[in-house]
């Protein structure tokens, strides 16, 4: 059985895709409710978006050792959140299109 020389890879990507869903959803949300008509390049924002938080998320949870506040053991297993975190992640993306398409239509 092969054992992955970094484990936090596979978490810390995923996070950072998260985040990345996440703060797209803020920006869309505020730009809605302040009727502000910005064109800003959604491209641009995951595509960059993901390497930073990755970055950022590699900093603060490995190079300042705070990686117990989300990972318990050394194998980076989610255990029983693991399924939560799928679904949380899937939804993040469905409402970054929903609040996008509500904010460049309406």
């Amino acid at each position: 059985m092969k054992k992955n020389a970094a484990p936090e890879i596979p978490v810390y990507s995923y996070l950072s895709f998260i985040q990345t869903n996440n703060l797209i959803t803020v920006i869309n949300v505020l730009l809605i409710i302040t009727r502000i008509d910005i064109v800003y390049d959604v491209l641009k924002l995951v595509l960059f978006g993901p390497i930073t938080f990755y970055f950022i998320n590699y900093y603060y949870f490995s190079k300042k050792g705070n990686g117990a506040i989300i990972i318990r053991d050394e194998s980076y297993s989610l255990g029983k959140y693991s399924f939560l975190l799928d679904v949380f992640g899937f939804a993040s993306f469905l409402l970054v299109v929903l609040t996008y398409y509500f904010y460049r239509e309406f």
